[in-house]
Protein backbone atom coordinates (compact mmCIF):
# COMPACT_ATOMS: atom_id res chain seq x y z
CA UNK A 1 0.00 0.00 0.00
CA UNK A 2 1.67 3.71 -0.84
CA UNK A 3 0.74 5.45 2.00
CA UNK A 4 3.45 8.61 1.05
CA UNK A 5 3.08 11.00 -1.25
CA UNK A 6 -0.11 12.00 -3.31
CA UNK A 7 -3.32 11.98 -1.75
CA UNK A 8 -2.95 8.59 0.74
CA UNK A 9 -0.58 11.58 2.56
CA UNK A 10 -3.54 13.05 3.85
CA UNK A 11 -4.92 10.43 5.18
CA UNK A 12 -5.43 10.02 8.90
CA UNK A 13 -4.77 6.94 11.68
CA UNK A 14 -8.12 5.52 10.95
CA UNK A 15 -8.58 6.19 6.98
CA UNK A 16 -5.37 4.10 6.49
CA UNK A 17 -6.30 1.12 9.05
CA UNK A 18 -9.50 0.77 6.77
CA UNK A 19 -7.46 1.07 3.68
CA UNK A 20 -5.06 -2.03 5.21
CA UNK A 21 -8.28 -3.97 6.08
CA UNK A 22 -9.54 -3.51 2.55
CA UNK A 23 -6.75 -4.62 1.17
CA UNK A 24 -6.14 -7.51 3.17
CA UNK A 25 -10.04 -8.45 1.95
CA UNK A 26 -8.79 -8.69 -1.42
CA UNK A 27 -5.70 -10.50 -0.79
CA UNK A 28 -8.11 -13.41 0.91
CA UNK A 29 -10.92 -12.64 -2.10
CA UNK A 30 -7.42 -13.69 -4.62
CA UNK A 31 -6.71 -16.59 -2.49
CA UNK A 32 -10.60 -18.32 -2.50
CA UNK A 33 -10.19 -17.63 -6.34
CA UNK A 34 -6.42 -19.35 -6.68
CA UNK A 35 -7.87 -21.99 -4.60
CA UNK A 36 -10.49 -23.10 -7.02
CA UNK A 37 -7.68 -22.81 -9.98
CA UNK A 38 -5.74 -25.61 -7.65
CA UNK A 39 -8.70 -27.46 -7.14
CA UNK A 40 -8.98 -27.93 -11.19
CA UNK A 41 -5.45 -28.68 -11.74
CA UNK A 42 -6.21 -31.79 -9.61
CA UNK A 43 -9.14 -32.66 -10.70
CA UNK A 44 -7.96 -35.55 -13.24
CA UNK A 45 -6.46 -37.46 -10.34
CA UNK A 46 -8.01 -40.56 -10.20
CA UNK A 47 -7.54 -40.37 -6.25
CA UNK A 48 -8.74 -37.09 -5.51
CA UNK A 49 -10.60 -36.38 -2.66
CA UNK A 50 -12.61 -33.09 -3.68
CA UNK A 51 -14.10 -32.61 -0.19
CA UNK A 52 -10.82 -31.96 1.03
CA UNK A 53 -10.03 -29.06 -1.86
CA UNK A 54 -13.39 -27.59 -1.65
CA UNK A 55 -12.84 -27.08 2.37
CA UNK A 56 -10.00 -25.07 1.63
CA UNK A 57 -11.79 -23.19 -0.52
CA UNK A 58 -14.31 -22.47 2.16
CA UNK A 59 -12.21 -21.31 4.60
CA UNK A 60 -10.58 -18.57 2.42
CA UNK A 61 -13.98 -17.75 1.18
CA UNK A 62 -14.85 -17.40 4.91
CA UNK A 63 -11.51 -15.65 5.78
CA UNK A 64 -12.61 -12.94 3.33
CA UNK A 65 -16.45 -12.15 5.03
CA UNK A 66 -14.80 -11.91 8.53
CA UNK A 67 -12.05 -9.44 6.78
CA UNK A 68 -15.21 -7.74 5.17
CA UNK A 69 -16.79 -7.51 8.33
CA UNK A 70 -14.01 -6.50 10.56
CA UNK A 71 -13.35 -3.66 7.96
CA UNK A 72 -17.10 -2.72 8.18
CA UNK A 73 -17.31 -2.84 11.85
CA UNK A 74 -14.15 -0.18 11.68
CA UNK A 75 -15.24 1.61 9.44
CA UNK A 76 -18.23 2.79 11.46
CA UNK A 77 -16.01 4.32 14.19
CA UNK A 78 -15.78 7.12 11.88
CA UNK A 79 -12.99 6.80 8.96
CA UNK A 80 -13.78 8.87 5.99
CA UNK A 81 -17.00 11.01 4.80
CA UNK A 82 -20.11 9.19 4.89
CA UNK A 83 -21.30 9.27 1.44
CA UNK A 84 -17.55 8.02 0.32
CA UNK A 85 -17.97 5.46 3.80
CA UNK A 86 -20.88 3.96 1.91
CA UNK A 87 -19.80 3.73 -1.55
CA UNK A 88 -16.54 1.45 -0.16
CA UNK A 89 -18.88 -0.81 1.80
CA UNK A 90 -20.66 -1.43 -1.54
CA UNK A 91 -17.34 -2.11 -3.45
CA UNK A 92 -16.26 -4.36 -0.74
CA UNK A 93 -19.40 -6.40 -0.62
CA UNK A 94 -19.46 -6.48 -4.25
CA UNK A 95 -15.86 -7.86 -4.12
CA UNK A 96 -16.96 -10.40 -1.66
CA UNK A 97 -18.90 -12.15 -4.23
CA UNK A 98 -16.56 -12.99 -6.34
CA UNK A 99 -14.94 -15.08 -3.71
CA UNK A 100 -19.12 -16.48 -3.12
CA UNK A 101 -18.81 -17.31 -6.62
CA UNK A 102 -15.21 -19.28 -6.52
CA UNK A 103 -16.79 -21.14 -3.30
CA UNK A 104 -20.28 -21.77 -5.39
CA UNK A 105 -18.47 -23.13 -8.49
CA UNK A 106 -16.47 -25.22 -6.35
CA UNK A 107 -19.18 -26.60 -4.16
CA UNK A 108 -21.12 -27.38 -7.60
CA UNK A 109 -18.12 -29.50 -8.91
CA UNK A 110 -18.24 -31.84 -5.39
CA UNK A 111 -21.70 -31.79 -4.39
CA UNK A 112 -22.96 -32.90 -7.76
CA UNK A 113 -19.83 -35.15 -7.87
CA UNK A 114 -19.43 -33.77 -11.45
CA UNK A 115 -17.59 -36.06 -14.15
CA UNK A 116 -15.61 -33.68 -16.09
CA UNK A 117 -14.16 -35.08 -19.24
CA UNK A 118 -10.00 -34.57 -19.07
CA UNK A 119 -10.28 -33.05 -22.61
CA UNK A 120 -12.12 -30.28 -20.68
CA UNK A 121 -10.18 -29.62 -17.71
CA UNK A 122 -7.50 -27.48 -19.60
CA UNK A 123 -10.08 -25.57 -20.97
CA UNK A 124 -11.75 -24.59 -17.08
CA UNK A 125 -8.50 -23.96 -15.54
CA UNK A 126 -8.25 -21.40 -18.78
CA UNK A 127 -11.17 -20.05 -18.15
CA UNK A 128 -11.14 -19.66 -14.41
CA UNK A 129 -7.58 -18.21 -14.80
CA UNK A 130 -8.93 -15.17 -17.39
CA UNK A 131 -11.60 -14.92 -14.30
CA UNK A 132 -8.93 -14.45 -12.24
CA UNK A 133 -6.62 -11.91 -14.51
CA UNK A 134 -9.95 -9.77 -14.37
CA UNK A 135 -9.98 -10.06 -10.85
CA UNK A 136 -6.50 -9.08 -10.15
CA UNK A 137 -7.19 -5.73 -12.68
CA UNK A 138 -10.39 -4.59 -10.53
CA UNK A 139 -8.31 -5.19 -7.26
CA UNK A 140 -5.49 -2.91 -8.68
CA UNK A 141 -8.17 -0.61 -9.81
CA UNK A 142 -9.83 -0.37 -6.25
CA UNK A 143 -6.59 0.32 -4.76
CA UNK A 144 -5.64 3.06 -7.25
CA UNK A 145 -8.88 4.90 -6.53
CA UNK A 146 -7.24 6.40 -2.77
CA UNK A 147 -4.57 8.06 -4.60
CA UNK A 148 -4.63 8.09 -8.39
CA UNK A 149 -7.98 8.09 -9.83
CA UNK A 150 -6.22 8.31 -13.88
CA UNK A 151 -4.65 5.15 -12.96
CA UNK A 152 -7.76 3.62 -11.58
CA UNK A 153 -9.39 4.25 -14.44
CA UNK A 154 -6.92 2.69 -17.16
CA UNK A 155 -6.92 -0.60 -15.07
CA UNK A 156 -11.14 -0.56 -14.71
CA UNK A 157 -11.02 -0.19 -18.71
CA UNK A 158 -8.49 -2.75 -18.89
CA UNK A 159 -11.14 -5.13 -16.28
CA UNK A 160 -13.96 -4.65 -19.14
CA UNK A 161 -11.59 -5.88 -22.33
CA UNK A 162 -10.36 -8.82 -20.22
CA UNK A 163 -14.34 -9.79 -18.91
CA UNK A 164 -14.82 -9.66 -22.73
CA UNK A 165 -12.02 -12.35 -23.35
CA UNK A 166 -13.58 -14.17 -20.82
CA UNK A 167 -16.81 -14.32 -22.63
CA UNK A 168 -15.21 -15.37 -25.51
CA UNK A 169 -13.96 -17.68 -23.77
CA UNK A 170 -16.87 -19.16 -22.06
CA UNK A 171 -19.10 -19.15 -25.59
CA UNK A 172 -16.46 -21.10 -27.61
CA UNK A 173 -15.79 -23.81 -24.65
CA UNK A 174 -20.31 -23.90 -24.89
CA UNK A 175 -20.08 -24.62 -28.17
CA UNK A 176 -17.38 -27.27 -28.13
CA UNK A 177 -19.20 -29.36 -25.72
CA UNK A 178 -22.74 -28.93 -27.28
CA UNK A 179 -20.69 -30.75 -30.63
CA UNK A 180 -19.51 -33.48 -28.71
CA UNK A 181 -22.51 -36.41 -29.53
CA UNK A 182 -20.75 -38.75 -27.18
CA UNK A 183 -21.79 -36.75 -24.32
CA UNK A 184 -25.50 -37.00 -23.02
CA UNK A 185 -27.46 -33.74 -23.02
CA UNK A 186 -27.98 -34.19 -19.49
CA UNK A 187 -23.99 -34.43 -19.06
CA UNK A 188 -24.09 -30.97 -21.35
CA UNK A 189 -26.66 -29.06 -19.66
CA UNK A 190 -24.72 -30.12 -16.25
CA UNK A 191 -21.33 -29.67 -17.41
CA UNK A 192 -22.65 -26.13 -19.06
CA UNK A 193 -23.62 -24.98 -15.77
CA UNK A 194 -20.14 -25.09 -14.49
CA UNK A 195 -18.32 -23.44 -17.10
CA UNK A 196 -21.31 -20.68 -16.98
CA UNK A 197 -20.42 -20.28 -12.72
CA UNK A 198 -16.72 -19.88 -13.78
CA UNK A 199 -17.16 -17.29 -15.96
CA UNK A 200 -19.58 -15.19 -13.82
CA UNK A 201 -16.39 -14.71 -11.26
CA UNK A 202 -14.99 -12.54 -14.06
CA UNK A 203 -18.59 -10.97 -14.94
CA UNK A 204 -18.63 -10.31 -11.06
CA UNK A 205 -15.20 -8.57 -11.18
CA UNK A 206 -16.38 -6.08 -13.76
CA UNK A 207 -19.60 -5.30 -11.77
CA UNK A 208 -16.92 -4.31 -9.23
CA UNK A 209 -15.53 -2.16 -12.18
CA UNK A 210 -18.63 -0.24 -12.59
CA UNK A 211 -19.04 0.98 -9.18
CA UNK A 212 -15.57 1.89 -8.98
CA UNK A 213 -16.54 4.18 -11.65
CA UNK A 214 -19.27 5.25 -10.16
CA UNK A 215 -17.23 6.39 -7.49
CA UNK A 216 -14.80 7.89 -9.60
CA UNK A 217 -17.43 10.23 -11.69
CA UNK A 218 -18.40 10.98 -7.86
CA UNK A 219 -15.39 12.35 -6.52
CA UNK A 220 -14.25 14.32 -9.78
CA UNK A 221 -17.76 16.29 -9.29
Amino acid sequence: MKIEGGIMQFFGKKELRIIELFEDHMVAVENTVNSLIDFLKHLDEPDIDREVYVEKIRKHESDADDKRRKMETEMYLGAFLPNFRGDLLGIAESIDVVANKAESTADLIELQNIDIPKEFIPKLIELAEKSLETYLCVKKAATSIFDDMDLANEYINKTEDLEHESDLLEKALVRTLFRKEEIELAHKIQLEKLIKKLADISDQAENVSDRLQIVIFKRRI
